[in-house]
């Protein structure tokens, strides 16, 4: 794998949190559009005629559509998978060494500068640009062996 492309999934790793917090907002609208309409304010304790759903919760889920339904476990699908990405690339973040960790995390994940990342980590900036690239071609054959980073869809 490229150094390029080790780049591009360590940013990507970084808007995975945003990612995941958007899909829970938009299933979060869904279900209140969806399945909270209705519930409550039929509920009158008087029997209701024969045929049809008597059950306020029933007739809530009836009238869900099945666009809905399907788009709301399709975000959460995204959601795990998204997850276990992240938790993939970070554990093939931990595999580094502490100096190529540390700048990496730090670097790609926090987005600090690298005045700041020297400071923190006590080397000077040349230097951790040194670590990094060694720690991106470390983890360009880390990432190459593990099939979920390989294999996963990024967005350009």
């Amino acid at each position: 794998m490229e150094r390029e492309k080790v780049k591009k999934i360590l940013l990507y790793c970084r808007d995975i949190d945003g990612a995941i917090k958007y899909n829970a907002k938009v299933i979060k609208d869904y279900e209140d559009a969806y399945y909270s309409a209705g519930g409550g304010g039929t509920l009158d304790g008087m029997p209701k005629s024969k045929y049809k759903t008597s059950s306020p919760t029933e007739a809530v889920a009836l009238n869900v559509p099945d666009f809905v339904r399907g788009e709301i476990a399709a975000l959460q699908e995204r959601n795990e998978r998204l997850a276990k990405l992240k938790a993939a690339i970070l554990q093939e973040i931990n595999q580094l060494s502490l100096p190529q960790k540390n700048v990496l995390y730090d670097f790609y994940i926090r987005g600090l500068q690298w005045v700041q990342i020297s400071a923190r980590i006590h080397y000077s900036p040349t230097q951790c640009k040194k670590i990094r690239n060694r720690g991106l071609d470390s983890l360009a054959k880390h990432f190459t062996i593990n099939p979920l980073i390989q294999n996963f869809n990024y967005p350009n």
